[in-house]
């Protein structure tokens, strides 16, 4: 969060809000005279959509319509835009500014409402051409370099660059990698130090990492209706790294692994060194993610744009949990409109349910070299037997394609076939065929478009078989093989069962400790399965007896136990709606209506803001309004004089805000006179939907006039 002071901090969470906005254009100043309404927006993020990411490098956006701006046509693109936001606080006509970046604008339409931009920040000039394959040092160094070739300025410190993981330790980047720009080389650095990179207020280039110190805890009175907490935590407790040199893929976990795993792809500052020191470097990033321990959430509210990206929040009342940790991954603020802040992560309770093998095969999914056949060969280790009338699994094989292609897979069985004899010693023994069914699936589905038969006598046979899958996609699948015998039986010795899988991208992975049992439980007749239940029933007519209770109580004297009763009932059935669609002809105003709500024009300042003003009324109990930077004064002369009630009293000109009337009693009400004329102004940021007075009527010579 950007550093303001506590006044500040306290007119952010006030009922209300004064604020504006100015800033220049290269040289040409602007301010909110010089904005299309609602034009204004900036949005960032530092992860995607899906999942809290480490090593980001997104670029800031800025849009906004420019009205009466003096800058000549084709003179626009490049230019800096420099805006600043102010929020009045203690001083009414000196608010405090904070900054909110520097963007260059990339895009300048010239259209009816106004001159549209659109602006990137300073990460979008790290999209330049990196000049270097290889690069050593420490991560500061390697930073600076980055920021130097790209014209911009580091503003992460030396100290700062210390306390990330790895942060001081000599790095190199591995000769064979894909780093195009130099924004894809800070990506890299940034998640080696477990960080993401964004570009500052001051337009210089900033390594963040993530955290649990909050910085705001947030209401929900401030929370705007529509607000989403997710029922689960997102949390990292391992972490996949590809190995460039070998092209396979190493796993590393915390003691309790129920979490995520974060997926490094193939860092190429984390592939030099023993395995020992790769480990550690690897293990580091590993421990900077224990700090992502958060909420996923989405809430719009007024906001400030004091905030800044990674910042952690608590969210107490309401649908909120004031005890977990919520941080801002992305927002999207619009002045004098709407603050959006999510923070997003996936649920570790529908990620975790993988084996360490699945965990290394998807370390492979978008790094392996996916342009030619792949070939992977497997064997049975253990013999094999298929009893008559049995339905055994022979084959199953875990694998993966890195992106949706077609699959072969050849199969060959050799195998020892005995058939069933039938018959008797008398009439002869009959040798029946023994008839084999392979039936195959995949993914757990059994696919019944194909179920090879075959017969055989007693003899020993090579048997082949082979299936093609079509349009199979990059993830990790499990294929099975099923053979039912009947009329005989069927053995393989170790390794007389072997079979090919090949495609593009094919990976696989030895045994990992994973054992599939299964058991086929025979049929059971229950047809001949008889019994016999009896029970004896008496029935009979029960006539109820009556039952007398008597009891004697002794005389008691009420003398003097009780007196006289008072009660005093009073309510408060009067009451007057104000609203557009309700009583407009006792309102006076110079506002316009805009679904069924007063919308403000004009300054308070300037004398010129629109009001809505209600005939006299007397007897008023309390008020009650819906309305929005509005602000009231009271008249007991018709409107000779206006006032408002402090802690002084009944003062002129003061203006009250909507909890301070709220707050009136009736007694003060009264203090003010019999008849009283409600005013409310609001001005151009401001409106009014209703006004209630409980207890209120209109004076009987009203009535008459």
């Amino acid at each position: 969060m950007y550093q303001v002071s506590d006044e500040y901090k306290d007119a952010m969470k006030a009922p209300v809000q004064r604020f504006m906005i100015d800033g220049t254009i290269g040289t040409v100043g602007f301010d909110r005279d010089n904005l299309l309404a609602d034009s204004f927006s900036i949005t960032n993020q530092c992860s995607d959509n899906t999942r809290v990411q480490i090593g980001t490098v997104y670029v800031g956006e800025l849009d906004a319509t420019f009205i009466g701006v003096p800058i000549p046509r084709y003179s626009w693109k490049d230019r800096e835009i420099k805006p600043y936001f102010g929020r009045y606080t203690t001083d009414p006509l000196n608010p405090e500014k904070i900054p909110l970046g520097i963007f260059r604008i990339y895009e300048a339409q010239w259209t009816a409402a106004g001159v549209v931009v659109k602006a990137y920040d300073n990460m979008a000039k790290l999209d330049k051409a990196c000049t270097v394959s290889s690069a050593t040092g420490l991560p500061y160094a390697l930073a600076t370099m980055v920021c130097e070739n790209c014209g911009v300025e580091l503003g992460t410190t030396e100290a700062e660059f210390s306390h990330f993981a790895n942060g001081s330790e000599q790095m190199a980047m591995f000769t064979e990698n894909d780093v195009e720009t130099w924004r894809d080389f800070a990506s890299w650095l940034a998640q080696a130090l477990g960080c993401f990179v964004c570009a500052g207020r001051d337009g210089k280039i900033y390594f963040r990492q993530y955290n649990q110190e909050v910085v705001d805890e947030i209401g929900d009175d401030h929370r705007f209706v529509g607000a989403e907490f997710s029922d689960f935590e997102t949390r990292y407790t391992g972490l996949s790294c590809v190995n460039i040199e070998d092209k396979t893929t190493s796993y590393y976990g915390i003691e309790e692994d129920d979490g995520l795993t974060y997926n490094l792809g193939s860092n190429p500052f984390l592939q030099y060194g023993v395995n020992s020191a790769k480990e550690a470097l690897r293990q580091q990033v590993l421990r900077a993610l224990q700090s992502i321990k958060y909420v996923p959430f989405k809430v719009s509210m007024i906001g400030d744009p004091a905030y800044d990206l990674g910042d952690v929040f608590r969210f107490p009342d309401g649908i909120g949990d004031g005890d977990a940790l919520f941080c801002m991954t992305k927002f999207s603020w619009q002045f004098n409109g709407n603050y959006v802040m999510e923070g997003v992560g996936e649920n570790p309770a529908l990620m975790n349910a993988k084996s360490k093998t699945d965990k290394n095969l998807e370390g492979l999914l978008s790094r392996t070299d996916d342009g030619g056949i792949k070939y992977t060969q497997f064997t049975n280790a253990n013999e094999i037997d298929v009893g008559d009338g049995e339905h055994v699994q022979v084959m199953l094989i875990r694998f993966i394609v890195q992106k949706t292609s077609h699959v072969s897979i050849e199969m060959t069985f050799d195998m020892d076939v005995e058939t069933t004899e039938s018959g008797s010693y008398d009439d002869g023994w009959i040798d029946d065929d023994a008839v084999g069914t392979f039936r195959y699936y995949i993914d757990g589905q059994l696919i019944d478009t194909l179920e090879p038969v075959h017969t055989w006598q007693d003899g020993t046979y090579t048997h082949r078989l082979r299936y093609d899958l079509a349009g199979v996609e990059a993830t990790i699948h499990n294929w099975e093989v099923w053979l039912h015998m009947e009329g005989g039986s069927v053995h393989m010795d170790q390794y007389h069962m072997n079979v090919v899988i090949f495609g593009q991208g094919i990976v696989a992975d030895d045994f990992n400790g994973t054992i599939n049992v299964s058991e086929i439980v025979p049929r059971h007749d229950f047809l001949n399965i008889k019994t016999q239940f009896f029970d004896d029933v008496d029935a009979s007519v029960h006539i109820p007896h009556g039952a007398i209770m008597e009891d004697r109580i002794r005389k008691n004297k009420f003398t003097n136990i009780f007196r006289s009763f008072h009660e005093d009932i009073s309510t408060n059935i009067a009451l007057m709606i104000f609203r557009p669609s309700t009583n407009p002809a006792q309102v006076t105003t110079t506002a316009t209506v805009q679904n069924d709500t007063w919308i403000g024009s004009g300054t308070i300042v300037g004398g010129d803001a629109a009001y809505v003003q209600t005939i006299s009324i007397s007897g008023i109990d309390h008020i009650a309004a819906v309305s929005s930077n509005a602000e009231f004064l009271c008249s007991s002369d018709d409107g000779e004089t206006w006032r408002g009630y402090t802690v002084e009293g009944w003062v002129e000109d003061a203006y009250m805000t909507r909890s301070e009337i709220q707050e009136i009693t009736a007694e003060q009400w009264a203090e003010l006179g019999e008849k009283i004329t409600i005013r409310t102004v609001i001005e151009a940021d401001a409106s009014l939907t209703m006004l209630t007075c409980y207890g209120a009527y209109v004076p009987e010579e009203e009535n008459n006039a």
